[in-house]
């Protein structure tokens, strides 16, 4: 009943890409982790939900893990976030639930799954692999709001996101899905900049964008928050470079220091990756295009893509995280996957010492005056048109089951999951008509608040 109603709704994970669910409910686990530790610098959605829904997160937690026959469920967040401690303390309590806080340090990549499964059970995933083999289930808490809702037979239709930086008024507010960029910045008060960049998510690990495609973006079930900021060089390089460029670079500049693999956080935790080796590896092949089945290569398909290795560890600004994303890209399209072997996974000894603040990355970003922003306001808004993209999760695109013409309301099915496959509902986010039917459904109608 509990998986059929999550389907149903279309919940997905709020905390990454977008994994449908369900899935990740359906076989009993030991522990159910909640990701709780809001990993990007400057985002403060997760704490606004941890403060203000603390008490549904909490009944939905238990519920799932009830479901699970889980043996220990643990919150997972950062000592420092007192106020929101209180709050799921103070609901965990009234509740009587058999839920526990672990407090974690302040370090980033600290909502990484599976560096957070360590942290949690000391266990390592392996490489790979997902919690799961090591008896583990992880969802964010934004997750399990929509999973409150979905018990009440709600479908996802709205978003939680943070709109900072460079804007009038920060604020966490809440659209309907596929309310545009747009107006989400009107919300916040609008640009304080004539000329500006913006990030989609987080500093590390979010997509950077221009004022000429700001207006194409729209709120998806996975975006976290929108970040405004003066144009970086910085960033457009860590995120938009050409790769003959990052080629150029890697072969003429790595000096082999080992930094870049000292502060993976797979590396810490015990995976056998090494992107100094990856970079060396590079250096010396001739046509990077023909990168095939190759011990080394294949480690570049443990990279979880967090950045620590081009924004902090490499002294001669060099992207590691883009030549493994790469090598990746390429492997996948010869249907290469990471060979699974038997070793044993030691943690590096230096874990504890080298683990990155936050703050250091706000600083090598160029970003820190807006560290000390409050993000204090909230504002619930319903948009007049959006435009709902049928791909906002991993796995096939939804199916259109609306026309042109069509009248809809709030939460109507208007994408299916294909027979078979991995996927994950589309519902109406407004009240009104159907105008467009593509890769996206536009309804216009309702008023605006």
């Amino acid at each position: 009943m509990l998986l059929e109603q999550i389907v149903k709704a279309g919940v997905v994970g709020c905390g990454g890409a977008g994994f449908p669910t369900a899935v990740k409910y359906q076989r009993p686990a030991e522990y159910f982790i909640i990701n709780a530790a809001e990993c990007e610098p400057l985002l403060k959605t997760d704490h606004y939900i941890m403060k203000r829904y603390a008490k549904e997160c909490v009944e939905a937690i238990t519920t799932v893990g009830k479901h699970l026959q889980a043996q220990h469920l643990i919150i997972a967040t950062k000592a420092y976030y007192r106020a929101e401690i209180a709050a799921l303390q103070e609901a965990i309590d009234h509740q009587q639930a058999p839920v526990t806080i672990f407090a974690m340090d302040n370090f980033y990549p600290a909502g990484d799954e599976q560096t957070m499964v360590f942290e949690v059970t000391g266990r390592t995933v392996p490489p790979s692999g997902i919690p799961m083999d090591v008896g583990c289930v992880v969802s964010n808490i934004a997750t399990m709001l929509n999973v409150y809702q979905a018990m009440s037979n709600q479908a996802v239709t709205h978003k939680f996101l943070t709109v900072t930086g460079s804007v009038a008024r920060p604020q966490v507010i809440e659209v309907p899905i596929g309310t545009s960029f747009a107006e989400c910045l009107t919300l916040a008060g609008g640009a304080t900049l004539t000329d500006w960049m913006y990030i989609n998510g987080g500093p590390m690990m979010g997509k950077v964008g221009t004022m000429d495609n700001f207006e194409k973006e729209v709120v998806t079930k996975t975006t976290s928050g929108i970040i405004i900021t003066e144009k970086r060089d910085f960033l457009y390089e860590l995120h938009e470079s050409e790769m003959p460029s990052i080629i150029q670079k890697a072969r003429s500049s790595c000096i082999q220091c080992r930094l870049c693999t000292e502060l993976c956080p797979r590396y810490q935790i015990g995976h056998p990756i090494h992107p100094h080796r990856v970079m060396r590896h590079l250096a010396i092949t001739e046509v990077p295009e023909d990168i095939d089945d190759d011990p080394i290569w294949q480690e570049a398909l443990l990279c979880c893509a967090c950045g620590i290795c081009e924004v902090i560890a490499c002294p001669m600004g060099l992207m590691p995280r883009q030549v493994n994303l790469y090598v990746k890209q390429k492997l996948a399209e010869k249907g290469i996957r990471y060979d699974k072997i038997d070793c044993k996974l030691i943690p590096s000894k230096l874990r504890e010492y080298q683990k990155v603040p936050p703050k250091n990355i706000i600083l090598k970003d160029g970003l820190q005056q807006y560290a000390t922003l409050k993000v204090a306001e909230f504002q619930k808004y319903e948009s007049r048109e959006v435009k709902i993209p049928l791909t906002m999760h991993i796995g096939a695109p939804a199916l259109p089951v609306v026309a042109v013409g069509d009248l809809v309301q709030v939460g109507d099915l208007i994408g299916a999951i294909p027979d078979n496959a991995l996927g994950a509902n589309i519902h109406a986010s407004i009240n009104g008509t159907v105008t467009a039917v593509g890769s996206s459904i536009t309804i216009k109608g309702g008023v605006a608040q």
